[in-house]
């Protein structure tokens, strides 16, 4: 076998779809990142390939440049040679990842390992410029992050709003209607793009950060809640890609009547509840602001409780429907509000009394984290297809 360099032809259809890898490069790629200390031999028990099939696809990461060979000496009371394990090499590519929220964008450049090489977080109201002036500005941003480095070997962009299973953005939050986003981009950057939902990316963050075992590891809910509230199933495996991409109408619904509702704004959302502080005469710009003014200011934390009860309702209606094995919590509601939280997790044990929930909290980095991974998912889902390789016998 012989690995031949050519340049990747792979089309992307519709929305990405993050799921546990399924070739034999990628698990093996997949188990060299997660595993301490990764070794041959642990890579064919814990994958159950024959030892000729692992030296295969190892050399062929090898080659491609994403795997390297590493020695860890034995104990100085021990004799024989070193002990060869594997790590991600992966350092002469470049990803480039990008994370559109409706206040807020994240751009990200990574390397093969995902290892994050840059960072940048500009201020975007997506909702008051033109779609097209907002991804002008975006690209023109993420040139300039990476303007004295290598062309990206792939590059991904990731929404709050809901998008479809074609890759389309529709959303009142962003005052988008049927925005192809991944197309858009490419012309403007010049590189294919990749586009998915920042939710789902932040659920297989989760789902991909543990190394491949024989055991199930359960359904998880990942709710985020900020400016756009969603939520994403972890199922077998897999990220849940919705196929229609519309907004959870049951979630307006329980806003009916609670004052939090307004025009343009999820009723959810933390602008919802600014724009009702503002309403009551509370002087407040940010949800961030109106929760450090409620420690003092009890209208203010009967709003915040308000929101806070009002989300609870949310996950705890959509809890219902799969019963799933853990829940995650992400995004600004959560995260600053360590008050309100404490107040939510208990509510959503109390509802869910008949069976054991395990309940977490997401990283505050989940925007950063969304763009990273969805501009290196696409070389971790097919590694020498991406990488620019192929495997000729």
């Amino acid at each position: 076998m012989t690995v031949v360099q050519e340049p990747s032809t792979t089309k992307v259809s519709g929305a990405l779809h993050f799921q546990l890898p399924d070739n034999a490069h990628a698990r093996v790629l997949h188990q060299v990142r997660t595993l301490k200390l990764p070794t041959r031999g642990m890579l064919r028990e814990t994958l159950g390939m024959s030892q000729p099939s692992v030296t295969r696809h190892v050399r062929a990461l090898i080659d491609a440049g994403l795997v390297e060979e590493r020695e860890v000496s034995h104990d100085e009371q021990r004799v024989g040679r070193p002990e060869t394990t594997l790590g991600l090499d992966g350092r002469h590519i470049v990803t480039w990842g990008i994370h559109i929220g409706v206040q807020t964008t994240v751009l990200t450049i990574s390397d093969g390992a995902g290892r994050l090489l840059r960072q940048q977080e500009i201020p975007l109201a997506v909702a008051s410029i033109s779609h097209t002036q907002a991804l002008d500005y975006v690209a023109h941003h993420l040139r300039e992050l990476a303007s004295d480095l290598p062309s990206p070997t792939c590059v991904g962009v990731a929404v709050s709003a809901h998008i479809d299973h074609t890759g389309m953005v529709t959303s009142e939050e962003y005052g988008w209607d049927d925005v192809d986003i991944a197309a858009e981009l490419s012309q403007r950057l010049g590189f294919e793009v990749h586009a998915g939902s920042g939710t789902a990316a932040m659920a297989a963050q989760e789902l991909l950060s543990a190394p491949l075992r024989d055991r199930d590891p359960g359904s998880t809910l990942y709710f985020y809640a900020r400016e756009v509230v969603n939520h994403a199933w972890i199922v077998n495996g897999a990220v849940h890609r919705p196929h229609s991409g519309a907004t959870t109408t049951a979630f307006h619904d329980l806003a009916r009547g609670s004052g939090l509702e307004h025009d343009g704004v999820h009723p959810l959302s933390g602008q919802a509840t600014v724009a009702a502080a503002q309403k009551a005469g509370i002087k407040v710009h940010s949800y961030r602001d109106l929760v450090q003014i409620a420690s003092t200011n009890a209208t203010a934390r009967k709003l915040v409780d308000a929101r806070n009860m009002l989300l609870v309702d949310a996950i705890t209606l959509v809890l219902d429907v799969v019963d799933p094995t853990s829940l995650v919590l992400a995004g600004e509601a959560f995260v600053i509000d360590r008050e309100g939280l404490r107040e939510a997790v208990s509510t959503i044990r109390a509802r869910r009394a008949t069976g054991k929930l395990n309940i977490s909290l997401a990283s505050p980095a989940v925007t950063r984290d969304a763009a990273r991974l969805t501009g290196v998912y696409p070389l971790w889902a097919n590694p020498l297809l991406q990488a620019g390789f192929s495997l000729k016998d």
